[in-house]
């Protein structure tokens, strides 16, 4: 777990932002100068090359060298897609963890300390204090346990599947 010292002048939105800029320098060099984007580019310019001179020298087309070439770049592509729905998953998984802070840290505690309100004015001051009460027992949680639940220990996670996914394809990549 990474600490809170990043936080501590400009705030959580800030860090986020910063930490937004970072993430699309590594994907932009990442698909700049990334060892697997530069093999398959490589690989793809040799192959279009060798089926220019083969179709020069002997007027035919060079199906397997242009197949060589978009197969190179359709797992490129496809490294592209990946990416795409990993980031895409990711946005909703915060933004579902930000939705559930927002219910368990907040809820419904404006509107006990405005009926709480309501009843001070009315002269209900038992009403009012066992109201404000309430909202005190609830500001005083600590722990977001169901967010830590529902986001953190979430097996069966879309973003979850796509790490394995991915683990698997580069165990039969390198293997």
């Amino acid at each position: 777990m990474f600490l809170l010292y990043r936080y501590k002048k400009y705030g959580l939105a800030y860090g986020l932002i910063k930490l937004h800029e970072y993430l699309l320098e590594d994907i932009i060099v990442y698909f700049e100068k990334g060892k697997f984007t530069r093999k398959r580019i490589k690989e793809a310019r040799k192959a279009v090359k060798q089926a220019l001179r083969f179709a020069k020298r002997k007027k035919i087309y060079p199906s397997v060298k242009t197949d060589l070439a978009n197969e190179l770049l359709k797992e490129l592509l496809e490294e592209i897609e990946i990416t795409h729905q990993v980031l895409k998953e990711t946005a909703a998984e915060m933004e579902r963890m930000i939705t559930l802070i927002k219910e368990e840290r907040v809820g419904n505690v404006p509107s006990l300390i405005n009926t709480a309100r309501e009843h001070f004015r009315n002269n209900e001051l038992e009403k009012g204090m066992k109201l404000l009460r309430e909202s005190q027992s609830k500001l005083g949680i600590k722990f977001l346990l169901k967010t830590r639940e529902n986001s953190l220990a979430g097996i069966g996670s879309e973003i979850k599947k796509i790490k394995y996914e991915i683990q698997r394809k580069r165990k039969q990549f390198l293997g």
